[in-house]
Formats: structure tokens, sequence, C-alpha cells
């Protein structure tokens, strides 16, 4: 076949073209193994294949070269391979190269290595926010933030104690468990709880219940071990009484919180309560519910003492 000298220079500038975009590959391949970067996965094998292709290609003769072409065509799937867009200028030639679909290959380009700035942050898991609490605390009532206000107060002023086992709240009420080890425990928990001295205490098996209030809420205790107190306590008692959650040894000299004692005389109201005389008076005697209400907590001391500060020492067993 004869070729006319348009269709000749149309060869010669594609073949010029091809062998121009071969060398762009060979420095690329070369500048990404220079400086040792990373590309995708079977990317480097590509260009290698398209260089001995070209090699091979271009070693042909003229008249083969339609046959190489189909030859590769069908020879097996290939990398899929981005196309050039557009006018690309080849640096050094002056020239610039036609559209994709005019060329007889297309250069792959590398993939993206990101830095270290593209890489997205992970959050740790220990960051992220579990607390019940803290996630609906935008739904919270008033109630309920006093209640956690209160729980949280609690927890700050007793931290350090090792009968606490915890202190929560649920809905509008506080709710605290101790492991008592001794009646101190119990009854410091009545105070801070601000159960009243004369306010009723119910057993539960091995546990200890009392009701509070503390700024308008409600707190419930639960005190493990203290019937077993209780119970010893009355059995090394001379005399016992039960009263707030508490066992007064009416056998000993009673003393308030502003110093002053108190003895029991044997007499009783008609409900049982006992009657209690301020020592060094001639008064009237009162209701234990009374002076512990008005004069409370009471504390014990040795019946001796209590005979020996009173005017009538011989009425006082």
């Amino acid at each position: 076949m004869t070729t006319t000298p348009d269709s000749r220079g149309d060869v010669e500038i594609e073949r010029e073209l091809i062998e121009q975009l071969a060398q762009l590959a060979r420095r690329f391949i070369a500048g990404l193994q220079a400086q040792g970067r990373l590309v995708e996965t079977g990317g480097a094998e590509a260009l290698k294949r398209l260089q001995d292709q070209d090699e091979a290609q271009r070693g042909l003769p003229e008249t083969d070269q339609p046959a190489a072409d189909v030859t590769e065509g069908v020879a097996g799937p290939k990398p899929p391979t981005p196309a050039l867009r557009g006018a690309i200028a080849l640096p050094g030639t002056g020239l610039d190269a036609p559209p994709a679909s005019d060329t007889a290959a297309s250069v792959p380009q590398p993939a993206v290595v990101p830095v270290a700035e593209q890489i997205p942050a992970i959050r740790p898991a220990a960051a992220r926010t579990t607390s019940t609490e803290e996630q609906g605390a935008a739904d919270w009532t008033p109630a309920q933030a006093r209640t956690a206000a209160v729980a949280a107060k609690l927890r700050a002023e007793n931290e350090g104690r090792l009968e606490t086992t915890h202190i929560t709240w649920d809905h509008e009420r506080v709710v605290i468990h101790i492991h008592a080890l001794s009646l101190d425990h119990w009854e410091y928990w009545l105070t801070a709880i601000g159960a009243a001295l004369d306010a009723p205490t119910h057993r539960a098996g091995w546990a200890q219940t009392a009701a509070g209030r503390i700024d308008a809420v409600d707190v419930h205790l639960t005190a493990y071990q203290v019937p077993h107190l209780l119970d010893e306590a009355a059995e090394a008692a001379g005399e016992p009484f039960f009263l707030g959650g508490r066992v007064y040894d009416l056998a000993r000299g009673q003393v308030d919180r502003h110093g002053q004692m108190w003895s029991c005389l044997g007499r009783r109201q008609e409900d049982g309560m006992p009657l209690l005389t301020l020592c060094g008076t001639s008064g009237p005697p009162y209701p234990l519910t009374s002076i512990v209400t008005a004069n409370g907590p009471l504390s014990a001391v040795e019946t001796q003492t209590a005979a020996a500060s009173s005017p009538d020492a011989e009425d006082i067993r």
C-alpha cells in the first residue's frame, strides 16, 4: 500500500509522541524509586509493562506495527488507566499532546499518598461520653438537676470513707449504700442524710434502711451489717431502748449537745417512752424523744459520773 505524504507525517508525529510519553514514564518510575514513595498496588507494574511494550513495538518493522497493536489489545486485561484530558505540554519539546482520544497509549496516574494533615483523627473510645447522667443533662427537670447536685455533693464530701459502697440518684431520689463496720458509721450517715433523730428506721434482713432529706431532695440509706451491730449494742446495754436507729442505754447518763446530763429514774409514759430528768435540777422529767429532738444527739456516760453530778444521786439507778 502506498502511503501519502500527509498520512506519513501523522505516523511520524504519533511515533514521536509515543516515544516522548515512554520517556516520561521511565523518568516518572525512576523518580518514585529514588524518593521511596508508595504507589497504588499494581501501578508500577503497569508503567513498566507499558515501557516494555513500547520498546518491543518500536523494534518491529513499520508494516508489522498494526498487527502488534491488535495483539496488544487481546493479550489480556490491563489495569484501568485514567485518560489524559485536554492538551498537555510535554517538557522540553514545545509541543502539545493531542487529546487522549488521538493518542496510542495513556500514562496511568500514580496513587495519591495522603500526608499526615489529611489523615482524619480518630477519637479514642475512652474520650467518648458514656455517662447516662451527662448524656441526658439537657432533658433534666429542675427537680432532677437538684437531685443530681445533692448526689454530687455527697460524693465529694464522702469519697474517702471506706464504708461507702456507692452513691447514685434515680429520678428524684438519692440512693446511698454502705457496709458499716461500726455503729459510728451508721450514725454518721443518719446525720449526713438529714434523718430526724427520732425518725424510725427499718430492718430488712442484713440491712437497716433509713430516709432523710437534703435541700428538698429525698435521700434513701441502706446500711448492711447494721442490724447485727444494733443487736450487739442492745446485748451490751444495761437497760437498752431503741429510738431513731440508735440504742440508748438508760442505765447510763446521757449527755446532750449542750453538755447537759440527763438520767432516767425508771419512769415511762403510757406509750412506753422513757422519762429523763436533767441532772442537778429539780425540774420535771421529759420524754426521751423530746430531749433527743431538741438537744440531741445524746452520748452515753457512766452512771457513776451522772450520779456524782446529780443532787438526787440516790434516785439514779
